[in-house]
Parts: C-alpha cells; structure tokens; sequence
C-alpha cells in the first residue's frame, strides 16, 4: 500500500534536539509511504537570544534547526495526517504546543476528520511521556481529529527496556529510537490512506 499524494504535517516543539530528531524520522517515514511532508518547527515563547545563553546545548539546536520552517495553522489545514511531537514536560505537553493548538486564533471544529499521531522524547520523570501523549492526544480529539494510539513502546518506555537491550543500543544518543519513529510515520500516512484514499 502506497500513502502517494496524501498530505502529511510533521509539528514539534524541541528546546535540546530529541524532539527535533524524533520528528524527523517520523517525517523520513511518511515520506517512505509516499506521503508529501512538511516539518515545522514551533515556535518558542522566550526570546531565542534568552535560552541561547543559557546552554550550549540549546544554541547548537538552534542552529541546527534554523532552516526549519515555523509551523502556521495553514500547515494543519493542508495536512490530510498530522504528527505533534512535544518533550515530555513533567507529565504534559510543552507550553509552545499548547499555545499553538488551544491559543490564540483557535482552530477548533476545522480539523475533523483528520488523522494524527502523537510523539515525546524520553523523560527520566517515570510516567510523564505517557501523560504528555494523553494531554496531546485529548487536545486533538477536541478538535474532532481521529487519532492513531501510540504504540505501547511510545507510551510504557520503561517497561520496553529489557527488550530494547535484548535488540542492541539505539540508533541516537539520549535513548532516541529512530526507527520506531519513522514506523509511527509510515503507519500514520498508510492510516491516512486507508480511511480517506
């Protein structure tokens, strides 16, 4: 089965750059199912020049992501699937997410019918990816977006660790697995595919 032709916005909020690389993979993945793909970058509530300071980490993640578009609500409405990925802030979605889905200028009503995945970097906070995904997931359902459940690696990590080490370390630093992202990408375009196409 081929997503060809099917509309896929890859949206995220990174501040170290897990985010950032998880959100690429998914975007490589939906492009493997033959989905158009635009990744978008959110923009952050403190001046750039203000977290730059504060940590190199932050800097070179800026400049690395610096050729990443921002993401506009146009970008929703052009998608046929949508994938938002957030770090796992204490047990919820970052504040950037936020405002963009339910702030200013809201979209509620004009995503119905849409499909969308959800994805968080590791937290060493036990629980707190598996929250952060449940407050995405319950602000897109209120927009009347059907939503592809996370696999159970995406929201149990902890518990997927001993087979993990059974499999060899993963593909990025900081725990990242990069192929299970590009599979939530393809599963998102073929989903897409299968409900509209």
């Amino acid at each position: 089965m081929n997503a060809h032709g099917m509309n896929v916005a890859v949206i995220f909020y990174s501040l170290h750059g897990d985010t950032a690389a998880l959100a690429a993979a998914v975007a490589q993945g939906a492009e493997q199912a033959g989905a158009n793909v635009r990744l978008r970058q959110i923009e952050g509530l403190a001046p750039p020049q203000e977290r730059w300071s504060s940590s190199e980490r932050i800097r070179a993640t800026r400049e690395r992501l610096a050729s990443v578009p921002l993401a506009r609500h146009a970008d929703l409405f052009w998608a046929d699937a949508i994938a938002l990925g957030s770090p796992a802030r204490y047990g919820a979605m970052s504040a950037e997410l936020r405002r963009f889905l339910d702030g200013p200028g809201q979209i509620a009503g004009d995503l119905a019918g849409k499909v969308a995945c959800v994805f968080c970097s590791p937290s060493t906070i036990q629980g707190a990816q598996r929250a952060a995904l449940h407050a995405m997931i319950t602000s897109l359902l209120r927009h009347g977006v059907i939503v592809q459940a996370p696999a159970r690696a995406q929201m149990d990590p902890a518990e997927t660790t001993s087979a993990a080490a059974r499999r060899g370390p993963p593909e990025a630093p900081g725990g990242l697995d990069l192929a299970q992202a590009r599979a939530l990408g393809r599963r998102l375009a073929l989903l897409e595919d299968r409900i509209h196409g």
